[in-house]
């Protein structure tokens, strides 16, 4: 009775975080997409350096995809 409580609760924490992970994932990558595409947006970031907003927006990808794969993978200690 004790370890299927324990077990079902343990499966319960892991998808939840799985949801959050693919969730933030996609946040993530589409806060990158949105930096690398903001000239043809016509957005106000514009206005800030391109590398900058390159170099912000690859660590956004590289994080967000980190993100989901962690999601994907359910490798949670």
């Amino acid at each position: 009775m004790q370890n299927d409580f324990r077990e079902r609760r343990t499966k319960s924490i892991f998808r939840t975080r799985s949801l959050i992970d693919f969730t933030m994932g996609i946040l993530y990558s589409a806060a990158a997409v949105f930096l690398f595409f903001a000239e043809k947006l016509d957005s106000t970031l514009d206005r800030y350096d391109i590398k900058f907003r390159y170099i912000f927006g690859a660590l956004c990808a590289v994080y967000g995809i980190w993100r989901i794969y962690r999601g994907y993978k359910k490798e949670y200690n």
